[in-house]
């Protein structure tokens, strides 16, 4: 399990996908830069720690040529809106869809999403 700070993550690289990947690449395998100019070295060493969290994060880098980055973005992005607490109680991997805030039509869109029930049902998040 992966946590982050989405809203801290979406400001600091301006909502670049490239540079979302990359951080949740990092916080994902601990990766370190090689030197000052890999594109790491500006989000290496900041804490990006928060109550946003994805369960497989592994699941991101070994699937990504399957689906857009685009497609992935989002997914970590309504992934950040789920409520840690839940799943800590009953791990609950899903976000109604009353608490999203991503207009409808970007879920329904995104092949790693599906709306079911009025619940957001994440493809790569299933509880162990």
């Amino acid at each position: 399990m992966v946590r982050y700070n989405w809203k801290k993550i979406l400001k600091v690289t301006k909502g670049s996908i490239v540079d979302i990947l990359l951080i949740v690449h990092t916080l994902t395998y601990s990766l370190t830069p090689k030197n000052y100019r890999d594109p790491l070295y500006k989000y290496w060493n900041k804490d990006w720690s928060g109550n946003s969290f994805l369960i497989t994060p592994e699941a991101i880098f070994e699937k990504r040529p399957q689906f857009s980055d685009r497609e992935w973005a989002e997914y970590i992005a309504v992934a950040s809106y789920r409520n840690l607490n839940s799943y800590n109680e009953n791990r609950k991997t899903t976000l109604d869809l009353l608490h999203n805030p991503v207009p409808e039509i970007i879920i329904k869109n995104n092949r790693l999403l599906k709306i079911e029930d009025g619940v957001i049902h994440f493809r790569f998040e299933k509880s162990p």
